[in-house]
């Protein structure tokens, strides 16, 4: 069995994987370890995770944005790849056919993007007024490794993540489906995968479809590295980190949905107004998936989609999601889509 070891310097988090390639061709996590970066001095985070590797474990491979990253590896007889240039690569190998490839990455480091504060207060179920949401962040961006201490703040973290990412979707053309890697943050932080599904579904624009997958690991850049410097890596099969949820439908409205699962009969679907429905389906299935989008529209999309730990999430909410900050009526829509997917996800 083969081994790799990454070290993943980020400007919050820092994180150590030891990463294990079997005969079966399989990269998988065996351990990994997350640190806050000490910024001021950057050994200091480096030599506690080097002190975690068990000796003979495997090559090093540094990778990081930061100054003073890459003497630190040279120093600890490791390779460097700056994290910028692994993006392209871990598209390319994630990337489909008939689809294109999205990485949404809920890394702390979007903590300094800006924001509206009546676009992320909306998507909130308590009510706020815009300069308490204004010094939370100005507190965040001083202290970004601190973590959500209770449901509130990790909603308001999910709310500011659904601000930013959601410019990922803009006017993207429908005529794909979109294959979505979900990393960082407080996606692969959540505590719920249907929390984590309800922000995907939420910044969907009508007629996207998505083929969505979920970084259990925080691994995403540390595997790109890999990719970037083992080419003999870009024929693995990924291991449980990276996980299918399946493929996420926002319909915009109420069209009939038709899904053909390869058998004699078609299966017809019809949701009801602001309905989100879960169909479950292994991710080893493939089924045609059929609908008119946008919903008053007579032209039939199809799309060959496959399940997932979710199955397929079909969403008839209307886009943009029609809230607003501040009112007591989008509260109680938020808390009611809340409490719909988390029961379908159960069942």
């Amino acid at each position: 069995m083969e081994k790799f070891i990454t070290i993943d310097i980020g400007s919050t988090w820092s994180k150590l994987f030891i990463v294990s390639l079997d005969p079966q061709n399989v990269l998988s996590v065996e351990r990994s370890i997350r640190l806050p970066t000490s910024i001021g001095d950057l050994s200091i985070t480096v030599r506690s995770l080097l002190s975690q590797i068990p000796v003979g474990e495997g090559p090093k491979l540094f990778v990081s944005n930061l100054e003073g990253v890459e003497k630190l590896a040279k120093d600890s007889g490791a390779e460097f790849i700056k994290e910028e240039e692994v993006r392209e690569g871990l598209a390319n190998f994630l990337k489909e056919a008939d689809s294109d490839c999205i990485i949404l990455d809920a890394g702390a480091t979007n903590l300094a993007a800006d924001f509206v504060a009546e676009n992320v207060g909306k998507f909130l179920t308590f009510p706020i007024n815009e300069i308490t949401l204004e010094n939370f962040f100005g507190n965040r961006r001083f202290r970004p490794h601190i973590l959500p201490k209770n449901t509130k703040e990790l909603e308001i973290e999910e709310a500011f993540c659904r601000s930013y990412l959601g410019v990922r979707f803009s006017a993207r053309p429908k005529n794909q489906k979109v294959l979505v890697a979900a990393s960082g943050g407080v996606i692969s932080g959540t505590p719920s995968l249907a929390r984590a599904a309800l922000l995907i579904l939420d910044i969907l624009e009508e007629g996207d479809v998505a083929q969505v997958f979920f970084d259990r690991e925080f691994f995403l850049p540390s595997f790109g590295a890999l990719l970037a410097r083992y080419k003999q890596l870009q024929a693995v099969n990924l291991g449980a980190w990276f996980e299918s949820l399946g493929a996420f439908v926002s319909l915009g409205g109420t069209p009939q949905v038709s899904l053909d699962w390869g058998y004699s009969e078609v299966q017809a679907v019809e949701l009801g107004a602001e309905e989100i429905s879960l169909i479950p389906a292994p991710a080893s299935q493939r089924i045609t998936l059929s609908f008119n989008a946008p919903p008053a529209s007579k032209e039939k999309k199809s799309f060959l989609i496959s399940g997932g730990s979710l199955g397929i999430l079909l969403d008839a909410r209307s886009k943009p999601l029609p809230l607003t900050f501040g009112q007591e009526a989008s509260r109680n829509k938020i808390v009611a889509w809340q409490k719909e997917l988390e029961k379908v996800a159960i069942l």
